[in-house]
């Protein structure tokens, strides 16, 4: 009897990783949420060639069409479809925003590094962080994308070099606090070499500040492409972009909105989920905001 009992309870008790994973959605809706529009966001990137419109064909005829079924955003002044257009948008802007992403923390981490473990270096790499800072993001931009060649790799390198600095100014505050515990100190006497402290000691308490510093630079990225291409100084007119059909489409806003509309809506949902999971990454992985699960 008391066997059947047992069997019993056993079967009706709910798996420990779906207890997990539900006390987690719980307790962090801000990274769940974020997480969920972000995938929503990539899948939707990911299957843009098995869109039924072709959003590179221009057609004319079919110019300036409203939503409907054989369109489901409508067409652009071309004629070409939106909803083809905006699922390739996505792709430019999560490759930019990946690549600024990659880019920006792989120097900013190496020069922040220098600048906060070895004191010869700080004052050189820091001017050179505050310089660029002082010029607005844009503009820097811009600059750098007239005097070389149009493209993707152009806009990425043009956005990571203004987004450097903060990942710089990050790491060295990491590494200079670290660099006064009693563990780094005892390292120091043992005779280590100062780049294996770092990899073993230092480092490792700048990843979760990283892993949130990453997720802003992402949304600024991705948003920063939209803006330079919706000025003519990012994307090429011939590659699907949210932020040259935003420009292209301006004029149209009055009698065909649908046109502005779809990009708009993909870009502010976009940045929005970034930011939720920056937001609920601080959250999780803050030791004065965390909350165990």
């Amino acid at each position: 009897m008391s066997a059947d009992i047992t069997t019993t309870f056993q079967v009706s008790e709910p798996p420990r990783l779906w207890a997990r994973m539900r006390r987690f959605m719980r307790r962090n809706p801000t990274l769940v949420l974020g997480l969920v529009l972000f995938a929503l966001v990539l899948l939707s990137a990911l299957a843009a060639p098995l869109a039924p419109g072709n959003g590179f064909d221009m057609q004319p005829i079919e110019r300036l069409r409203p939503p409907g079924e054989a369109h489901f955003f409508g067409t652009d002044q071309l004629g070409r479809d939106i909803f083809a257009r905006t699922l390739y948008g996505g792709r430019v802007s999560l490759l930019v925003g990946a690549g600024v992403v990659i880019l920006a923390i792989g120097i900013g981490t190496f020069l922040g590094v220098l600048a906060g473990y070895f004191q010869r270096t700080e004052a050189v790499i820091m001017r050179l962080a505050d310089a660029l800072m002082s010029i607005p993001a844009v503009l820097l931009a811009i600059a750098l994308i007239t005097l070389t060649s149009p493209g993707l790799v152009t806009v990425v390198l043009a956005i990571s070099i203004p987004e450097t600095p903060r990942v710089i100014r990050l790491v060295r505050s990491i590494v200079i606090s670290q660099r006064q515990l009693t563990y780094v100190d005892a390292a120091v006497a043992a005779g280590s070499k100062p780049f294996k402290i770092i990899r073993r000691h230092i480092l490792p308490a700048a990843i979760a500040p990283l892993m949130v510093q990453a997720s802003y630079i992402c949304a600024s990225a991705i948003l920063l492409e939209a803006t330079l291409s919706f000025l003519g100084a990012g994307s090429p007119p011939s590659v699907p972009s949210w932020g040259n059909m935003v420009a292209s489409s301006r004029l149209y806003l009055a009698t065909a909105p649908w046109t502005v509309f779809a990009p708009s809506v993909l870009l502010a949902a976009t940045v929005v989920s970034v930011n939720l999971i920056g937001d609920g990454l601080r959250d999780q992985l803050d030791p004065k905001l965390s909350r165990r699960l």
